[in-house]
């Protein structure tokens, strides 16, 4: 029987949120996250993914050593303003309910970062959201950044030592970065607004220690509204999950994002998977093609038929996935 689990692998603690599950309970983003749920459950494919992750940037000032850019830098630029706007306009059209935008680099070094977020609420996009480092954050672009509209906002924190924080986050300043989130904070609160909801990820380099992240946990849940233990992938050569003894593949594995989400590199490539950043599974190019003909195409719909009929283990690219390993072994 196939195995289409639809929760995050990646555990979260509650911070000042009063309880897990939707981050917000308005009629609209209820309704998105039921689709996120049943669409890959009853193999639904929409016109549009319910969600684009939008790799616009390929800069970073950061060198963190887990980090996949250490062997491969894809590029050394930004995705044109108009290329998102197409990308936009043609997912809303039909739908789009959540757009991310990452990167394999910093996104918040994007000239266009705020013009992006807004012209994204502007379409009717319901989950706007951003992954961040959190090097750029301070007074007047956290203004700037709750004005947007911006709806949730991921920061890579990873420990409240300092000494361990800037040997994970090599180019970072521990103060400065702190000092940053609690100002966005701060200036949110003040507003009394809920957005962006504020999620601090962890990385769980040592899961045989506890004590680095009971601290971090500690020091954030009564700050941000969430916290996320992730799992320290190891990305020299094939990414790989780091501590793969401690967990079991799921032969049953069926991967639910095949049907939710939609990939975009700064080029305009459409990738199968966050992690093909070697282009392993082109999909197509949405210079050259629409987000629907992508989408609803031939070469991913053959990939779900695979995933769908569990033998995701044929596909090269999917064999060793690291969301397949998804069972614990007790730790000695």
């Amino acid at each position: 029987m196939l195995n289409v689990k639809t929760g995050s692998i990646s555990p979260e603690v509650l911070g000042t949120d009063k309880k897990l599950g939707p981050v917000f309970h308005d009629e609209e983003w209820l309704e998105y996250r039921r689709k996120w749920d049943a669409y890959p459950q009853e193999g639904i494919v929409g016109k549009v993914p319910l969600q684009i992750d939008l790799f616009a940037v390929d800069v970073c000032n950061l060198k963190c050593p887990m980090c996949p850019r250490q062997e491969f830098i894809p590029g050394k630029g930004y995705m044109s303003f108009s290329l998102v706007k197409k990308v936009i306009d043609e997912a809303t059209e039909h739908g789009l309910c959540a757009f991310n935008f990452a990167g394999l680099g910093e996104p918040t070094l994007c000239p266009d970062v705020l013009k992006v977020i807004r012209y994204a609420k502007e379409k009717g996009v319901v989950d706007v959201n951003m992954h961040t480092n959190g090097t750029r954050l301070g007074p007047e672009f956290n203004r700037q950044l709750i004005e947007s509209g911006l709806d949730r906002l991921i920061i890579s924190l990873d420990s409240a030592n300092k000494e361990v924080y800037e040997k994970i986050r090599v180019g970072a300043s521990f103060e400065r970065v702190y000092a940053g989130v609690e100002d966005l904070i701060r200036q949110r609160n003040e507003r009394v607004s809920k957005k962006p909801h504020i999620k601090a990820n962890f990385i769980e380099m040592d899961e045989k220690d506890p004590t680095e992240k009971d601290r971090f946990i500690a020091h954030w849940s009564d700050k941000v509204n969430r916290i996320a233990v992730l799992r320290y992938l190891d990305c020299q050569g094939e990414e790989r999950l780091y501590h793969r003894n401690n967990y079991q593949q799921d032969r049953s594995f069926c991967c639910p994002e095949l049907w939710r989400r939609l990939v975009i590199l700064s080029d305009g490539t459409a990738v199968l998977c966050p992690r093909d950043m070697k282009k392993r599974h082109v999909l197509g190019n949405v210079q050259e093609q629409s987000v629907t003909d992508i989408w609803t195409g031939e070469k991913m719909q053959r990939i779900r038929d695979v995933h769908r009929s569990g033998k995701f283990r044929e596909l090269d690219f999917c064999r060793d996935c690291p969301d397949s390993y998804d069972s614990k072994r007790s730790l000695k």
